[in-house]
Parts: structure tokens; sequence; C-alpha cells
């Protein structure tokens, strides 16, 4: 291990370690463990690790793309957590230069795979929420694997409620309205209403939410009837 790129690594997020050694375990594969008859390596972090993303991914979804279904926020986690983008921010994390592996695998040329990197990106995270907190997990993952999908995938989600504004503004209709009309059984009725028209009907437990669904099904019904 290098230890000038674990300490840019603490520098690029703030990072004032309480526990030093979680970090060295978090970068220990198994055969450096075996050939230096350590008790742990980065195994168990990666348990904790993965399930630490997933959450904090699946969180961030609900709570800043209301415009998402179930389905599309379970698509969007996809995209996130998949393993390539781990990889990728794992490698411009640099932990090619971190990563302590055994004598079999420094013989290699290709000494850190993938597979490797993937896992010790995991095994970082649940160093970070053991040794630091949540927020600081959520801080990196936002500047890493989150950003990836805010600047390259999110355009597969659309905003719907933008697509049908500008849908009625090319036709000079510009007066849109979101009406709240029910509320029964834990959901929330909302019609679209533009110009004394109304196009569509919408359900769901969140305002919000259903003013995008609303919003989708009255643009869609437009492009179909157009």
């Amino acid at each position: 291990m290098d230890n000038q790129y674990l300490e840019k690594l603490f520098e690029k997020f703030q990072i004032k370690p309480n526990n030093y050694s979680i970090y060295l375990e978090a970068f220990t594969h198994s055969s450096y463990k075996n050939d230096n008859h350590l008790d742990y390596s980065y195994e168990r972090l990666e348990f904790l690790g993965d399930a630490i993303i997933q959450k904090i991914v699946t969180e961030h979804l609900y709570k800043k793309h209301l415009e998402m279904n179930e389905g599309d926020m379970s698509k969007a986690r996809n995209i996130i957590v998949q393993s390539g983008t781990l990889v990728r921010a794992a490698k411009e994390l640099l932990f090619e230069n971190i990563i302590l592996v055994g004598n079999s695998l420094s013989k290699n040329d290709n000494k850190i795979t993938d597979n490797i990197l993937e896992d010790s990106f995991e095994a970082f995270i649940g160093a970070v929420f053991l040794d630091q907190n949540e927020k600081k997990c959520y801080q990196i993952l936002k500047r890493t694997i989150i950003h990836y999908f805010e600047i390259n995938a999110l355009n597969e989600f659309k905003d719907w409620k933008s697509l049908f504004q500008e849908l009625m503004q090319k036709n000079g209709k510009t007066d849109i309205r979101y009406a709240t009309t029910k509320y029964e059984n834990k959901e929330y009725t909302v019609e679209l209403w533009n110009n004394n028209t109304k196009y569509s009907i919408a359900k769901d437990e969140n305002i919000k939410r259903a003013q995008i669904k609303a919003a989708k099904e009255a643009y869609n019904k437009c492009i179909r009837i157009k």
C-alpha cells in the first residue's frame, strides 16, 4: 500500500480517521491476508458496504426524484450500483495504488482485477460508515456513482411536467393548472387542466408524484393524438 494515496483519499473527502486500521482492513485482499497470516481482509466490510450503498442510493432516488415511480427507481438504482460504476469510481480514486494483494497476485500484470476494485469500493464505504457516519458515505457516493448517473443516465428518465408544458407552449396554450380535487384512502386526486380543458387525472399518496403522473399521462395522450 502506498500511504500517500490513502492520505490523498482522506483529503479528497475530508476524512479525519478515528480508526486508521479499519481503512487498512478495507484495502486488504484475502491473498495478502493469507500470505501475512492476518486475521482480517476486506470481505466483511465489503458485505456491510454493499448494504450501505444500496440504502443510500435508494433513499437518494426516493427523496430527490419524485418524477420516478417504483419501476423507474429500481431501474435507476441498478444503473447506479452496477459493477462497472463501482469499478469506475475505484479507478478514478486510484484504488490500484492502495489495495494490498498477496505474492500470487503481485506477479500478475493485471493484479488488481475489476472484481477486486468493486469489492474494495464497497469495503471502503463500509469502513467510512463505521469510522465516520452515513452522511459522509452519502457525500462520497454523491461525488462518484450518483454523480455519474446524474450527468449521464438521468436523461432516460423524463421530466414529464416540463415536457407537457413545452408541448402546450408550442400550441399557444399556457394556462396549465394542477388541481387537487380529493383526498381519499390516503391518496390525492389531481386533475391537470390547460385553457379550460381537462387533460388527465392521477392519484398518489404524494401530491407532487400525482402531478407528475398526470403530466405523463397527458403528454403521452397528446403525442398519440398528434
